[in-house]
């Protein structure tokens, strides 16, 4: 492997200390300590991992990572192929809450596990964090429901004054990977203002599970493990006469003493897509002559990537049948079939574009040593997913017109004409959208003091507006496709809280 960086710092002046809000309480502090137990991710310690996704960062801590995840090639239900997640203590996507700049963001179109809302973490770059607080404890009493495990607290750099360039390669032999990263930061201060844009980019090549040796394969009972092939295979078993009867032309191998032909999934899927993300981050504040600063916060951002799957699995519900009159037909009478898979169609692939914008304006201010703060934010994220009849995508009415005709032939693992190939499979296409409108006011600061000692009070309210709309293909719905889940959602919601 290699790498390397360039970087162009400008000067930074000394600053003074002030209070900020510490993840996990609502009150402003001079000091990062809170009731609760937060975990502090420096820029320093962010740049001493070289992680270049969050993804990979947050997975490595141990309230994080063994619920950490990233959705790579799962074909097998709807959930949202090519995003990222964290899930706090092993709660769930949907329990841990995921904040930019302690405010929340809007969740991804497409929900994970086909019910379990999450923030895409794909969507925020690395280069643009300067701190990430992580709340080990449940918060729910804060934040609200959805963060039971925890929170999660991304805060961006800002303050910047010069110009930050950053290039990196890194690549392997052997199984063949390559990874370049490039970011861009920039920004200006002066007495009264300040103003920053980041830029950051990544690409990686796909590595595929046949390049790791005995990692690529399902069947791991060579090695000490458990022996996962699926009892799907190619060729198959059928039913005749109502009784289950396993193609002769099974290798002996692979088949069972229940009548299953096995069959090796484990090649076919992703270690790492190949996926490539570019953004950019804006943020720009101003103090008026009446003390008051006014601040906004844009960002946008797109990644595509692709999801990969064996190739289409078929069982019993799929209901095709094999007629007497089939030119292959070795029974010589009409037969169920039972499991099998169209491996002469290919391994099935998603390709999966998603963006991302955030738009965030406020002001904020002290009163007689009162901190107060006010701001509105928009947020979108659309995701689009889209498998054309190339990438394996069979579809049964037709696959049994074929087989009716004589065209198709699911005996003996035979691969057919890639032209009957090309009239049983077919092009998917799934959309989603979801969106976030919020306000929040809030004002912190000395109450009172009792014993000596000052007790603070914060006080705030806030309203959120949320949508999500996740279509799935019409031929999803129909019960057309099979091997891959996926559900049609719409939904909305508002929220009002208050709070002191």
């Amino acid at each position: 492997s290699a790498g390397f960086t360039t970087t162009a710092y400008a000067a930074e002046e000394a600053k003074k200390v002030e209070r900020i809000q510490v993840t996990g309480s609502r009150i402003k502090r001079t000091d990062i300590e809170g009731p609760s137990p937060v975990q502090s991710i420096g820029r320093a310690e962010i740049e001493n991992m070289g992680y270049d996704n969050l993804q990979q960062l947050l997975e490595r801590m141990p309230v994080a990572g063994s619920g950490t995840f990233s959705t790579r090639g799962n074909n097998q239900d709807s959930t949202a192929n090519g995003s990222a997640a964290v899930s706090l203590r092993g709660l769930g996507a949907d329990a841990t809450l995921v904040l930019i700049n302690g405010r929340r963001v809007s969740i991804s179109a497409f929900a994970e596990g086909i019910t379990n809302s999450f923030v895409d973490i794909n969507s925020i770059p690395v280069s643009a964090i300067e701190r990430i607080d992580i709340l080990k404890d449940g918060a729910s009493a804060i934040y609200g429901s959805d963060a039971v495990a925890g929170v999660v607290n991304v805060i961006f750099k800002k303050d910047i004054d010069g110009v930050e360039i950053n290039l990196g390669y890194g690549g392997t032999d052997g199984p063949s990977y390559e990874e370049t990263t490039a970011s861009l930061v920039w920004g200006t201060t002066s007495e009264k203002s300040s103003a920053s844009v980041i830029i950051d980019y990544f690409k990686n090549t796909s590595l595929s599970s046949d390049e790791m040796g005995s990692l690529g394969t399902a069947n791991q009972a060579p090695y000490g493990g458990e022996d996962f092939r699926s009892s799907r295979g190619f060729p198959g078993y059928f039913y005749v006469d109502g009784v289950k009867t396993i193609d002769p032309a099974c290798p002996a191998e692979n088949a069972t003493s229940s009548g299953s032909c096995l069959f090796d999934y484990g090649p076919y899927g992703y270690v790492a897509p190949a996926s490539e993300r570019v953004g950019a981050i804006s943020q720009f504040e101003y103090r008026f002559d009446n003390g008051i600063t006014g601040f906004l916060e844009m960002a946008v951002q797109h990644n595509s990537s692709v999801a990969a799957g064996a190739p289409t699995p078929l069982d019993e519900d799929a209901g095709l049948t094999v007629p007497a009159s089939h030119p292959n037909n070795p029974f010589g009478e009409d037969i169920q079939i039972g499991r099998y898979r169209t491996v002469d169609a290919g391994a099935r692939q998603w390709d999966i574009e998603s963006d991302t914008l955030r738009f965030v304006a406020g002001l904020k201010g002290e009163i007689n040593d009162w901190s107060w703060e006010t701001a509105v934010q928009k947020g979108r994220s659309k995701s689009l997913q889209t498998g054309d009849r190339t990438q394996g995508w069979v579809r049964t009415d037709f696959l049994q017109q074929e087989i009716d005709a004589g065209n198709y032939n699911p005996f003996g693992g035979t691969y057919n004409d890639p032209a009957v190939i090309d009239r049983i499979t077919t092009s998917l296409v799934r959309r989603g959208e979801s969106h976030m409108t919020s306000f929040d006011a809030n004002i912190t600061g000395e109450a009172f003091s009792f014993g000596g000692e000052a007790v603070m009070m914060a006080a705030g309210i806030e309203y959120r507006e949320e949508d999500v709309n996740d279509i799935p293909d019409d031929q999803f719905q129909r019960g057309l496709i099979f091997g891959t889940e996926s559900v049609s959602a719409s939904a909305d919601r508002e929220q009002y809280a208050a709070y002191v």
